[in-house]
């Protein structure tokens, strides 16, 4: 109120102002134009001058509201197209959502062209038509989609990977995932899915490869990479062989498994897990002299029960020498039912059947197990004790039974007492 009461005393007072200079002074202002002259007072001049000024403000603005309507119509032909491709868009995800794969690709793929995010709607076509088993048009969508956002590459091949895994396409998907991790190195997901591929086509090479990055951008737990990374370098281990030529030579082999133990890092050359696992490598490649040379060391730095058990197994091309070794460690540890079992398979396979014996009863008394019991019986089989022999294996079978856990079983019926005799017999008792 204040504001407009000071602009009204300000129009009064400029008015007064200029209706004061109009009665002092007119003015004159003379236009020659040719022959034409034209002649008014100044102020008259000026008045004329607004209104010209005010008819042709007027008149362009008639001018631009003549040619708005059209633009107005485009505008909103355009939202309304903009909105119905929203509103269809939604519906479509809806329906992806709740697997409703025709509907949803139908939506999807019609409203792509004018959505605001037109990738959303053909890589959502794309899972639509893969889920229908329609393979042209799901790549027909992932091309699509490539076509109008190429810099979401990642993205795409990503879900174009998990179709081709869907599919056993595993070759192609692995293709992609490597393309992928061309592409963005870091990403944990393509480390993860890659990694699995991998293991599912036991490459074991390339996982291993894969290791440190799994290790630096912590891909999976902690525990989950430390039982991968021991499963790959075992694994790499025992298909060392099977990967050479058929008619590689012993050496040959022995050379390979030894590049492959001294790849490994240097925590897992010292677990006695791999220990067992190379060792194995060597007998299956026939290499037992060096098995047994490298189990011997390592039971010096590391004793562990499960190399003397795999010591006491490796054929020998001195077996005296094998057994004396398993003799002078038995002097260290005479009460160790593994190492006595060991022994005694080593003094048999040097023919020294009555030591053998006595190792073998040693360590039952110290350890019972299976393994001894059934060495034993084999054993004083082939002495020709067959009765003691018998009782071994009884007792073996005993052990075994003990581990299994009583199954109970359903008592007899009438009809079967009656077929088995059971009511003669009882009447015979009373006659």
């Amino acid at each position: 109120m204040i504001r407009l009461l000071i602009l009204c005393f300000t129009v009064l007072g400029a008015g007064a102002f200029l209706g004061t200079l109009m009665k002092q002074d007119e003015g004159y202002v003379l236009i020659s134009i040719n022959n034409t002259t034209v002649e008014t007072s100044f102020w008259t001049f000026i008045f004329l001058g607004f209104l010209i000024f005010l008819a042709a403000h007027w008149s362009l603005n008639l001018l631009f509201r003549i040619g708005l309507p059209g633009k107005h119509f485009f505008e909103w032909r355009k939202n309304r197209i903009a909105r119905t491709a929203q509103k269809r868009t939604f519906k479509g995800l809806v329906a992806l959502s709740e697997g409703h794969w025709w509907q949803a690709q139908r939506l999807l793929s019609q409203t792509a062209p004018t959505a605001a995010q037109p990738l959303i709607n053909y890589l959502g076509a794309a899972k639509a038509a893969h889920e229908q088993g329609h393979k042209d048009n799901t790549d027909d969508f992932f091309a699509q989609a490539r076509a109008i956002a190429p810099e979401a590459e990642v993205s795409i091949g990503l879900q174009e990977s998990e179709v081709q895994v869907d599919r056993g396409e595993i070759d192609a998907a692995t293709i992609t995932l490597k393309r992928l991790h061309v592409l963005a190195p870091k990403h944990s997901r393509i480390l993860r899915e890659l990694s699995e591929l991998y293991r599912r086509q036991q490459e074991w090479q390339g996982l291993i490869e894969l290791l440190p990055k799994l290790h630096k951008f912590k891909v999976f737990e902690q525990q989950q990479l430390t039982e991968l990374e021991a499963l790959c370098y075992r694994e790499m281990l025992l298909s060392v062989v099977t990967k050479l030529p058929i008619e590689s030579t012993a050496e040959t082999r022995v050379k390979a498994l030894s590049r492959g133990w001294k790849a490994l890092p240097n925590k897992l050359n010292q677990s006695v897990e791999m220990m067992h696992t190379y060792a194995q490598a060597l007998i299956e490649a026939q290499a037992f002299d060096e098995a047994e040379v490298f189990l011997k060391d390592q039971i010096k730095r590391t004793w562990d029960d499960s190399l003397i058990t795999l010591y006491g197994t490796v054929p020998s091309s001195d077996s005296l020498r094998h057994y004396k070794q398993a003799v002078a460690w038995l002097k260290k540890q005479p009460n160790n039912a593994i190492l006595l079992l060991c022994t005694a398979r080593l003094a048999m396979a040097h023919s020294e059947w009555q030591s053998a014996v006595q190792y073998l009863e040693k360590s039952i008394d110290i350890l019972p197990s299976v393994e001894s019991y059934r060495d034993l019986a084999q054993l004083l089989a082939s002495l020709g004790e067959q009765e003691k022999s018998l009782q071994m294996s009884q007792r073996a079978l005993a052990l075994t039974e003990d581990s299994i856990s009583a199954i109970p079983l359903p008592l007899p019926t009438a009809e079967q007492q009656v077929e088995s005799g059971e009511p003669q017999l009882q009447a015979a008792a009373k006659a």
